[in-house]
């Protein structure tokens, strides 16, 4: 109860922060893709060919969900950990926001943004649609917040530091604690939730983009990587 109460409580006002924040990062991705500044997205870009090439062609159920926990877990520590300054991990989070919103404004615009196909196949189970679709609500309902309150014990671990009232490795270590014991398992939950959700939402046409790897012409589930579609709205700096 201490530790659901340090980050759900104790931290809540500047989860609330952190997610305005985010959203301000969406809003100002709109003039930087509308106008069609390449600097200014290069960097989305190449972080969503990052996680593509991580989940491969075709990726398995497991893989889906090793690949979306391990790269928001990874991301979340750190957005956490940065907080030697409070501004840091605000700007990630307002970073986070940005990227994810370019990648979702220029995806079918690009070929680079062809989704990663999941082709079914009878010694694989598909989840039947609702499934898939409670899956994809469950994850927006757990990620997000996740990230939120990573970033908010970022925050608060910078406030801390800026005021004297604690060090670094003492502050981070209690943020560590609480972060393996909520956070970590609500983002393996949220992860296979994901998987679950990209293998069954969408329906590739045959014969289009990456779908056509490998295997002919059966139809293929579509997945894009993590927090760019749908369900998957997971956190990418």
């Amino acid at each position: 109860m201490k530790i659901l109460s340090f980050v759900l409580v104790e931290h809540f006002g500047l989860a609330c922060g952190a997610a305005l924040l985010f959203l301000l990062g969406m809003l100002l991705a709109l003039p930087a893709v509308r106008r069609g500044w390449a600097s200014l997205t290069r960097l989305p870009l190449i972080l969503f060919g990052m996680v593509r090439r991580l989940l491969g062609a075709n990726p398995g159920m497991v893989r889906l969900a090793s690949v979306i926990f391990g790269f928001n877990a990874t991301a979340m520590l750190v957005y956490m950990a940065s907080g030697v300054h409070p501004a840091i991990p605000a700007a990630v989070s307002m970073a986070t926001g940005y990227n994810i919103a370019v990648i979702l404004l220029l995806a079918g615009q690009r070929e680079d943004l062809d989704p990663v196909a999941i082709r079914p196949s009878a010694a694989r189970w598909m989840p039947a649609r609702w499934v898939a679709g409670l899956c994809g609500l469950a994850v927006v309902l757990i990620e997000l917040p996740c990230f939120w309150y990573a970033v908010a014990m970022g925050i608060s671990l910078g406030q801390e530091i800026v005021a004297g009232r604690t060090s670094y490795a003492d502050g981070v270590a209690v943020r560590l604690q609480a972060y393996a014991i909520l956070i970590v398992p609500a983002l393996l939950a949220s992860a296979v939730c994901e998987a679950i959700a990209i293998r069954g939402m969408s329906t590739m046409p045959q014969g289009s983009g990456v779908g056509d790897q490998g295997s002919g012409p059966a139809p293929a589930a579509e997945s894009r990587p993590p927090g760019t579609s749908g369900g998957a709205a997971g956190p990418e700096p």
